[in-house]
C-alpha cells in the first residue's frame, strides 16, 4: 500500500473492525493536527507579543504543564523509533506525521509557557489542540486493543497508552486549573472582573463559568452586591458610542434607516451567530438520514445478511454526537444573538434618554412624557426581540429547503405537492401578518395613549385626591384600557388563533399530500425506512413554519417600532445658535447678558403666538435686573429665550460666562437635600455653610429628620412649598456661576423669609454681589435692590431702565406706580468697587483654581468627562447611584422596592387562575390534551400503515388509511385552534383587565404616604412593561410550556411503550434532569427580580430628567446624567446578562439528557432487534419520537423559567392590587346630609398627625375652632406646619390623635368622597392635565358651558381661553406645559369658583401672579366667597393682613390666634415680627 504498508489500506473505515483504520489514524490525525497548530500558531505569537510580560506566580501546575509535554514529545520520538524498526521503508507517511506531530507539541509548550506569563487565559487553539489530540488518541488506541495489536509490537502499544493518558492529564490541567492573578493588575485595579473574561475557550463553549454565581444563588438568594460585572464588549457606553457613530452617518442620507445603522453597528457580531446558526440547521437535518440508515440496519434483520451490531451502535454514537453538536452551536449562536439585542437595547435606551435631554418645545409637545417612556418600554423591547428570534426570517426558509431536499432524496418528485403546500401556507401567513402589522400599530398607540394618561395621573396624584376626581379619571383610563386596547388584544388573539391553525395543519397537510402523490404515482411501497425518516422531518418543517408566523409578527412590530424611533431620533432639538457663549466678562460695565431685537417663540413652525416680540435686554456684568409683568406676558420666557430653550426667530442673544438657573416650579432631585444643593460639585464645607445661612435653610435642617441628609422623595415632595424654592436656590448659589437666571424664587416662601433672601443673596451685601442675576419676580419689595428693571406686556419690552431712572421718571412711569403702590423704597447703601466687593463676598475666590474632577466611570475604561465647572465651583467625581439606600436607620429613606425571594407562591397562580376564569383555564388544558393525543394518533396510524405496506410489498387501502390520517391531523389542527381562542380570549384578556383594573384602584386610592416613598418610576414599571408581560407574553409562554411538557410525556410514553427496559434509565435522567431545573431556576428567579427591580431606576430618572431638563441644562450637567443613566442601564444588565447566560449553561446540560435519550433509545432498539423483539416500525416510532425530546426537555426549563419570569410580573402587579388604601370613598352608614356642609364652621379638636408611621409629629395638639363665613389667614414660617394643616382638613393626611369637625360633623367617620367634594381649594402645587380646558375644569361633566364661562371670567382666565383655538375645548399640552405657572393657579381659581362649598381653603392661591392681578383675584375672592369659610394660607401678609382672625404657626403648634389688630398691637408677638420683616409695620 503506497506510503502504508498496513495490509487494511487507508479506509478510513476499516469492513472488518468498523473503526478507521491504522494508516489513516496513525497519518491522518496527527498530520492535519500537527499541520493545524503550525499554520494557526502565528496568531497566538502575534497576540502574545502584544501583551507585556508581567510577574505572575509560578505554580506547581505550570510544572506539570511542561513536564506533561515534554513526556508527549519524547513519547512520539519513541513511536518515530519504533515504526522505523518495523518499517521496511522510511517512505512512511505515519513517520512523517508523527515528526509533524512532534514539532506541534513543542511548539504548543512554547506557547503555554509563554501565555503563563502574558494572557490571562490559555489559548484557544493550543486547548482545541489538546482535545482533538486526545480524541483521536483515544480513536487509535481503540483501534490498536480492537486487533490487538500489543502481540505485534508492545512498544508501539504502550506509546500510544502512555500518550493517551498524558494528553488527557494535560488537557484537564489547561483547561481546568486557571493561572493565578498578576499582583501587578490586582494593584493597578486593571483586572477585569467578568466571568467571561477569565474563562477559556472551554468554559465559554459550555457557559460553565457560569456555574459560580449559579451555585451562590442555589445556596443563598441572589442580592444585587453578587452580581458579575458586565463584559467590556456588552457596557452601555461602548455600545452606544458605536450605534451613534453609525446614526449619524446614516442620518446624513436623504431617508436614514434606523435599521441599516443598526446593522452597521450591530452587524458582524450578528453575522458571526449566522455561522453558528447555519451549522446547527444542517446538523439537526443529519438525524433523519442516520434514522433511515438505523431502520435500514433493523430491516436488515428480516433479510439472509444482518449487519454486525457493532454498526448499529455506531449509527447510535452518530446519532448521539450529532444531536449534542447541534446543541452546542445552537447555543453559541443564542448567546450571541441575546449578547447583540442587549447591545441594541442598551444603545438606543441610552440614546432616547440623550435625545431627550435636547428636544425642542416642537419636540416635547409632539412626544409626551408618556410617549418616550413607551419608547423605552415597549419599542426598543421589541427591537430586542426582533434580534433574538429575527433569524427565523431565513433560516426558517433556510430549513425548509433542507427539509424538502431530503425529502426529495426520500420520496422523489412527490415531495413537490409538500412544496405547493407549504408555499400556499407562507402567502395565507403573509396575508395574516400585513392584518397584523394594521392592529400592531394601533395597540401602540393605544399604549402610548395609556402610557401618557396614567403618568399624568401619578404625576397629578395629589390634586386629583383634592378634588375628589379619582372617579373620573378611573373611568377615563379603563375606558382607553378595556374598550380600546383590550379590545383590539382580543382581535389580535383571534388572528393568533388563525396563525397557529395555519402552522398545526401545514405539516399534516404537507405530509398527507406528499404521500398521497407517492402512494399514487410512485407505484412503490410507503414502507418504514420511508415514512419515519419522511416522518421526522415533516416534524423539523413544523418548527420553521411555526417560527415564520412568529418572527414575522415579531418583524412586523419591529418594523412598526424602528418608524416610531426613527420619528423621535429625527424630531427637533433646540437650537444650536439660539445663544451665544462667550467668555466671562471681567470688567465692571460689560454686558453679561444681551438679547437684540429677538423675536422668539414657543415651537419652530409658529403654531402659537410668539412668546417675546422684538425684545431688546442687556444686563451689565454684576447688577440685578428684575423683569416684572402681569400673568403671561412673558416674564419666564424671558429667561428660556436667555436659556436657549424658546426658538430664536430673529435677532441675537448673548451670554458671557457660566449659568446658573432657579425655575418657577422648583425642580428638586429624587435625593438628600445636600445632594441637591451641591447638584454634581465638590463639596466645601465652608462655603456650603454660608449659601445655608443665605438661603435660610439652617432651620429646615433642623426640622428635617436627617437634615442635609434627609431624603426628599420624587419631585421633593416631602418638603413644602418654601423649602423646595430656597433648597433650589441653594442649588444655584452653591455653583458659583457667572450669570444666575431666577424664575421668582421668592413667590413661594413668606415676606420675612423672602427679605432674607433679598439680604443674603440677592442684595448688595448678599452671596451673589458681585454676580449677574436676572431675576422674574412678582415680589416687588425687591424692585428696590434693583439695578435695572423691565416690564412686559404681552410678550413686549414696554418700559426698561435703571432704578434710579425709573424712580426720577415722572408719574406716568408704569414700574414707578409699581413700585410706590406695592412696594418700599431703596435704603441708601454706600458704593463698593465691584473688584473688592467681589473678593470680599466670594470666601473661596482666592485660594481656589478652577478645576475639573476627571473620575473613570467604568473600571478601566477611557475616562469620560462630564459637565464643565463653573466658575470658582469644582466638579465633583462621579458618584455611582445606589440603587437603595444603603445608610441605615435613615428616617427619611425611600421603601425598599419588594422582591419576593424564592419560587413564585402557589397563591399568585392561584391568583392568576382565579382572575383569568378556571373553567377557561380547564377547557384550555383539556382541549390541549386531546388535540396531542390526535397527533401521536396520527403518527401510531402512520406506523400501522408503513407496516402493513411494507408486509405487503405495495399500498393496499390508500384512501382509507390517508383519510384516516388526514381526520387525526385536522382534528389536531382544530382544536389547536379552540384552545387558542380559550387562552387568549377567554383566559388572558380577561385576567389582563381584571388585573389592571384592580392595581389601578389600589394605586390611585393608596394614601399619600405611598406617594411620598416610591418613585414614580417605579410605578410606571407596573402599568407599562409589567402589564406588557401579563397582555401578551404570559400566554404564549404558558401555551409553549403546556405544549412541550405534553409533548414530551407522550414521547417518554411511546419510548417505553416499545422498550420497556427504557423505564429503567428514565428515573437517573429525571432525577438529574429535576436537580439542574432546581439548581439552575433558584439563581434564575433571583436574577430575573434583580433585572425587573433595577429597571425601575432607569424610568425613576428618566422622568425625573425630563421634568428637569431645563435646570440640567442650564447647569451643564447634561453629561453627568447620561452617565447616571447608563450606570442605571448597565446595572440593570448585570442582572440580565447572568440570567441569559444561565439559560445557555442549562440547555447544554439538558439537552445533553436529550442527547443521552436518543443514544439510549437507539441503541435498545438495536438490541432488542437482535434478539427479535422489535419490528421496524416501532423503532421508527420511537426514534422520530426520542428525537423530538431533546429540543423539548430545555424548552421545557425554558418556558418554566419564562413561566416564572412572567408570573414575577403577575407577582408585582398583585403586590399593587393588595397595597393599602386610604379611608373608604363613601361609608353607606355614616353618610353627612346632601346639603352639608351649611354654615361652614371648622374646629380642630387636640388634632395631632404625621406624614407617615415613624416620621415625628407635624401638628401637634392643635384646638382651634373657626366660625361660619370666618376668614381665617394662617401665617408661620416656612415649614412650621401651614399647608399640613390644609392636608389635614382634606384627610390627605390622617390623624394620629385628635379630630376635625365640620358642622359638628366628624370628618374622621365619614368617607373621603362625601368629604372632598363638599370642600374646595386651591393647592399650593397647581396642576392641569392634559386633555381640553372642559376635562381640567369639570372631568365629571357636572357643569354647562355658561357655568364654566363664568368661573373663566371670574379668574381672569376668559380673554385667555376665547383666544386659544377650540376656546372651552382648546388642548391642554402634559403638565400645562403651555400655560404659565401663574395662569394654571388661575385655572385652579376656576375649579374653586365651581366647587359650591361653605368651605374654601386658599394654599398660596396667588404665589405665582403679579400683584396687579393678586389685588384683582383677591377682591374677587372677598365678593365671590363673602359667604363662605375661608382659610387662606399666603406668603403675602398683605393678602390675609384683612383676615378676621389670624392664626400664627410655629413647629406644629398654634401659638398665637386672634385677630390681626390685638395681635399687631402686641409688638411681642411673632405676627408682629413677621409683618415688621416684610415691610407691613414700622
Amino acid at each position: 500500500m503506497a506510503f502504508c504498508p498496513d495490509p487494511e489500506g487507508w479506509g478510513p473505515i476499516s469492513p472488518v473492525y468498523y473503526n478507521f483504520t491504522l494508516c489513516f489514524a496513525e497519518s491522518v490525525f496527527p498530520l492535519i493536527l500537527g499541520l493545524g497548530l503550525l499554520i494557526l500558531s502565528p496568531r497566538d505569537f502575534r497576540a502574545l507579543s502584544q501583551y507585556p510580560v508581567v510577574f505572575v506566580q509560578v505554580t506547581f501546575w505550570l510544572y506539570a504543564k511542561v513536564a506533561l509535554i515534554a513526556f508527549v514529545a519524547l513519547l512520539q520520538l519513541i513511536f518515530v523509533t519504533a515504526l522505523r524498526s518495523l518499517s521496511e521503508t522510511w517512505v512512511d507517511l505515519r513517520i512523517f506525521a508523527a515528526l509533524v506531530y512532534f514539532v506541534s507539541v513543542l511548539i504548543s509548550g512554547y506557547i503555554q509557557y509563554t501565555e503563563h506569563f502574558r494572557a490571562r487565559v490559555d489559548s484557544g487553539i493550543v486547548l482545541f489542540y489538546w482535545f482533538l489530540s486526545a480524541l483521536t488518541g483515544f480513536a487509535r488506541l481503540y483501534g490498536l486493543i480492537q486487533r490487538h495489536a500489543w502481540q505485534d509490537s508492545e512498544a508501539i502499544f504502550l506509546v500510544q497508552v502512555f500518550s493517551f493518558v498524558a494528553t488527557v492529564a494535560l488537557l484537564l490541567v489547561s483547561v481546568f486549573i486557571s493561572k493565578p492573578e498578576s499582583q501587578y493588575e490586582v494593584l493597578a485595579g486593571e483586572v477585569d472582573n467578568s466571568p467571561v473574561a477569565k474563562a477559556n475557550v472551554f468554559s465559554r463553549l459550555t457557559f460553565t463559568y457560569m456555574t459560580k454565581l449559579i451555585r451562590l444563588g442555589y445556596e443563598n438568594n441572589l442580592t444585587e452586591d453578587d452580581l458579575p460585572d458586565l463584559p467590556k464588549e456588552n457596557r452601555t457606553d461602548k455600545s452606544r458610542i458605536d450605534f451613534d457613530k453609525c446614526w449619524q452617518q446614516e442620518n446624513k442620507s436623504p431617508k436614514p434607516s434606523l435599521a441599516k445603522a443598526l446593522f452597521q453597528c450591530f452587524g458582524t457580531s450578528y453575522l458571526i451567530a449566522v455561522g453558528f446558526k447555519l451549522v446547527g440547521d444542517i446538523l439537526s437535518f443529519m438525524q433523519p438520514n442516520l434514522l433511515r440508515r438505523l431502520i435500514m440496519f433493523v430491516n436488515s434483520y428480516n433479510s439472509n445478511e444482518p449487519v454486525a451490531i457493532s454498526g448499529g451502535i455506531l449509527i447510535s454514537v452518530g446519532m448521539f454526537v450529532c444531536s449534542f453538536a447541534q446543541t452546542m452551536f445552537q447555543q453559541q449562536y443564542l448567546q450571541r444573538v441575546f449578547s447583540t439585542a442587549m447591545n441594541v437595547k442598551s444603545a438606543l435606551t441610552s440614546l432616547i434618554y440623550r435625545k431627550a435631554m435636547y428636544l425642542s418645545n416642537d419636540g416635547r409637545q409632539a412626544k409626551s412624557t408618556g410617549d418616550i417612556v413607551n419608547l423605552m418600554s415597549v419599542d426598543v423591547q421589541r427591537l430586542q426581540e426582533i434580534t433574538q428570534s429575527g433569524q427565523a426570517l431565513w433560516s426558517g426558509p433556510f430549513q425548509i429547503v433542507l427539509c424538502l431536499y431530503n425529502l426529495h432524496s426520500l420520496l422523489g418528485n412527490s415531495m413537490w405537492a409538500g412544496v405547493g403546500v407549504t408555499l400556499i401556507t407562507m402567502l395565507l401567513n403573509a396575508v395574516v401578518a400585513r392584518k397584523m402589522r394594521a392592529l400592531q400599530k394601533r395597540q401602540m398607540k393605544v399604549k402610548d395613549k395609556r402610557a401618557r394618561l396614567t403618568g399624568e395621573i401619578l404625576v397629578s396624584i395629589k390634586s386629583i385626591k383634592l378634588y375628589a376626581w379619582e372617579d373620573s379619571f378611573i373611568e377615563r383610563l379603563r375606558d382607553i384600557r378595556n374598550n380600546q386596547e383590550l379590545a383590539n388584544l382580543r382581535v389580535r388573539g383571534i388572528f393568533s388563533a388563525v396563525i397557529s391553525f395555519i402552522g398545526s395543519c401545514a405539516p399534516f397537510f404537507v405530509s398527507c399530500s406528499t404521500f398521497a402523490v407517492f402512494v399514487w404515482t410512485s407505484g412503490k411501497p410507503l414502507s418504514t425506512d420511508i415514512v419515519f425518516p419522511a416522518l421526522t422531518l415533516f416534524n423539523l418543517l413544523s418548527n420553521p413554519l411555526t417560527q415564520i408566523p412568529q418572527a414575522i409578527t415579531q418583524f412586523v412590530e419591529a418594523v412598526v417600532s424602528t418608524n416610531r424611533l426613527r420619528e423621535f431620533f429625527a424630531t427637533s432639538e433646540i437650537q444650536d445658535d439660539a445663544v451665544k457663549h462667550l467668555d466671562v466678562a471681567t470688567q465692571a460695565g460689560q454686558n453679561a447678558v444681551t438679547i437684540s431685537n429677538g423675536t422668539f417663540l414657543w415651537d419652530e413652525a409658529g403654531k402659537h403666538a410668539p412668546a417675546l416680540s422684538d425684545v431688546s435686554f442687556d444686563v451689565k456684568v454684576g447688577q440685578l435686573a428684575c423683569v416684572v409683568g402681569r400673568v403671561g406676558d412673558g416674564k419666564s420666557a424671558v429667561l428660556q429665550a436667555i436659556l436657549g430653550d424658546l426658538y430664536r426667530k430673529s435677532g441675537s442673544v448673548s451670554v458671557r460666562g457660566h449659568v446658573a438657573y432657579c425655575s418657577q416650579v422648583p425642580w428638586i432631585m429624587n435625593a438628600t437635600v445636600k445632594e441637591n444643593i451641591l447638584f454634581g460639585k465638590r463639596f466645601h464645607a465652608d462655603f456650603y455653610d454660608k449659601t445655608v445661612h443665605a438661603c435660610a435653610l439652617i432651620e429646615d435642617f433642623s426640622a428635617l429628620p436627617d437634615g442635609d441628609e434627609t431624603l426628599v422623595g420624587e419631585k421633593g415632595i416631602s418638603l413644602s412649598g418654601g423649602q423646595k424654592a430656597r433648597l433650589a436656590l441653594a442649588r444655584a448659589v452653591y455653583a458659583r456661576a457667572d450669570v444666575y437666571i431666577l424664575d421668582d424664587p421668592l413667590s413661594a416662601v413668606d415676606q420675612h423669609v423672602g427679605r432674607h433672601l433679598i439680604d443674603n443673596v440677592l442684595g448688595p451685601k448678599g452671596l451673589l454681589a458681585s454676580k449677574t442675576k436676572i431675576l422674574a419676580t412678582n415680589a416687588i419689595a425687591v424692585l428696590a435692590q434693583a439695578d435695572s428693571i423691565t416690564m412686559l406686556r404681552s410678550g413686549k419690552v414696554v418700559e426698561t431702565g435703571l432704578y434710579a431712572d425709573v424712580m426720577s421718571k415722572d408719574t406716568h412711569s408704569e414700574i414707578r406706580k409699581l413700585i410706590e403702590e406695592f412696594g418700599s423704597a431703596r435704603a441708601e447703601e454706600p458704593d463698593e468697587d465691584l473688584s473688592e466687593l467681589k473678593d470680599s463676598l466670594d470666601p473661596l475666590a482666592e485660594n481656589e483654581e478652577e478645576e475639573q474632577a476627571i473620575e473613570e466611570f467604568y473600571e478601566g475604561g477611557n475616562p469620560l468627562v462630564f459637565g464643565t465647572p463653573l466658575r470658582r465651583a469644582s466638579t465633583a467625581s462621579f458618584k455611582k447611584p445606589s440603587l437603595f439606600d444603603d445608610i441605615p436607620n435613615r428616617k427619611s429613606r425611600q421603601l425598599k422596592e419588594h422582591s419576593e425571594k424564592g419560587q413564585v407562591k402557589f397563591g399568585v397562580y392561584k391568583e392568576y387562575i382565579k382572575a383569568a376564569n378556571l373553567s377557561a383555564v380547564v377547557v384550555f388544558l383539556v382541549t390541549m390534551i386531546i388535540s396531542n393525543s390526535m397527533s401521536v394518533g396520527g403518527n401510531v396510524w402512520l406506523k400501522h400503515w408503513s407496516e402493513v405496506n411494507t408486509e405487503y410489498g405495495e399500498n393496499p387501502d390508500t384512501t382509507k388509511y390517508l383519510a384516516i390520517y388526514l381526520f387525526f391531523g385536522v382534528t389536531a389542527a382544530s382544536l389547536t385552534v379552540v384552545y387558542t381562542l380559550v387562552l387568549w380570549i377567554f383566559c388572558t384578556i380577561r385576567a389582563a383587565k381584571a388585573l389592571h383594573d384592580e392595581m389601578l384602584c389600589r394605586v390611585i386610592r393608596s394614601p399619600m404616604s405611598f406617594f411620598d416613598t416610591t418613585p414614580l418610576g417605579r410605578v410606571i414599571n407596573r402599568f407599562t412593561a409589567d402589564v406588557n408581560r401579563v397582555d401578551e407574553v404570559l400566554a404564549r409562554v404558558f401555551s409553549n410550556f403546556f405544549t412541550n411538557t405534553f409533548k414530551v410525556l407522550f414521547a417518554l410514553f411511546v419510548i417505553s411503550s416499545a422498550n420497556p427496559a427504557f423505564v429503567v434509565f428514565i428515573v437517573p435522567i429525571a432525577f438529574l434532569y429535576i436537580y439542574y431545573q432546581k439548581f439552575y431556576m433558584r439563581t434564575s428567579r433571583e436574577l430575573k427580580r434583580l433585572e425587573s427591580v433595577s429597571r425601575s431606576p432607569i424610568y425613576a430618572h428618566f422622568q425625573e430628567s425630563l421634568n428637569g431638563v431645563s435646570t440640567i441644562r442650564a447647569f451643564q450637567q447634561v453629561k453627568h446624567f447620561n452617565r447616571t443613566n447608563e450606570y442605571h442601564i448597565d446595572f440593570n444588565n448585570k442582572a440580565y446578562y447572568p440570567s441569559m447566560i444561565a439559560r445557555r449553561w442549562l440547555a447544554i446540560r439538558l439537552e445533553f439528557f436529550g442527547s443521552t435519550i436518543i443514544f439510549l433509545a437507539s441503541s435498545l432498539s438495536i438490541l432488542a432487534v437482535a434478539y427479535g423483539h422489535l419490528s421496524s416500525g416501532l423503532v421508527g416510532l420511537t426514534m422520530s419520537y426520542a428525537l423530538q425530546t431533546t429540543q423539548s426537555l430545555g424548552a421545557i426549563v425554558r418556558m418554566t423559567v419564562e413561566v416564572e419570569i412572567s408570573t414575577v410580573s403577575v407577582e408585582r402587579i398583585l403586590e399593587y392590587c393588595k397595597l393599602p388604601t386610604e379611608a373608604p370613598a363613601i361609608v353607606e352608614r355614616n353618610r353627612p346630609a346632601p346639603e352639608w356642609p351649611t354654615d361652614g364652621s371648622v374646629e380642630f379638636h387636640d388634632y395631632s398627625t404625621r406624614y407617615r408611621t415613624g416620621l415625628d409629629l407635624v401638628l401637634k395638639g392643635i384646638n382651634l375652632k373657626i366660625k361660619p363665613k370666618e376668614k381665617i389667614g394662617i401665617v408661620g414660617r416656612t415649614g412650621a406646619g401651614k399647608s399640613s394643616l390644609t392636608l389635614a382638613i382634606f384627610r390627605m393626611i390622617e390623624p394620629a390623635g385628635g379630630f376635625i369637625s365640620i358642622d359638628k360633623v366628624n370628618t374622621s367617620k365619614i368617607g373621603l368622597k362625601d368629604l372632598r367634594l363638599r370642600l374646595a381649594i386651591i393647592p399650593q402645587d397647581s396642576q392641569a392635565f392634559e386633555g381640553t380646558v372642559r376635562d381640567n375644569l369639570d372631568p365629571g361633566s357636572h357643569f354647562t358651558d355658561q357655568e364654566l364661562w363664568n368661573a373663566l371670567e371670574l379668574s381672569h382666565l376668559k380673554e385667555h381661553i376665547m383666544n386659544m383655538e377650540g376656546r372651552l375645548y382648546a388642548i391642554i399640552l402634559e403638565g400645562g406645559s403651555n400655560f404659565s405657572v401663574g395662569q394654571r393657579q388661575l385655572l385652579s381659581l376656576a375649579r374653586a369658583l365651581l366647587t359650591p362649598s361653605k368651605i374654601l381653603v386658599l394654599d398660596e392661591a396667588t404665589a405665582a401672579v403679579d400683584v396687579e392681578t393678586d389685588q384683582i383675584i383677591q377682591a374677587t375672592i372677598r365678593k365671590e366667597f363673602k359667604d363662605r369659610t375661608i382659610l387662606t394660607i399666603a406668603h403675602r401678609l398683605n393678602t390675609i393682613i384683612d383676615s378676621d382672625r389670624i392664626a400664627v404657626l410655629a413647629a406644629g403648634k398654634v401659638i398665637e390666634f386672634d385677630t390681626p389688630e390685638k395681635l399687631l398691637e402686641n409688638k411681642s408677638s411673632m405676627f408682629y415680627s413677621l409683618c415688621k420683616q416684610g415691610g407691613l409695620v414700622e
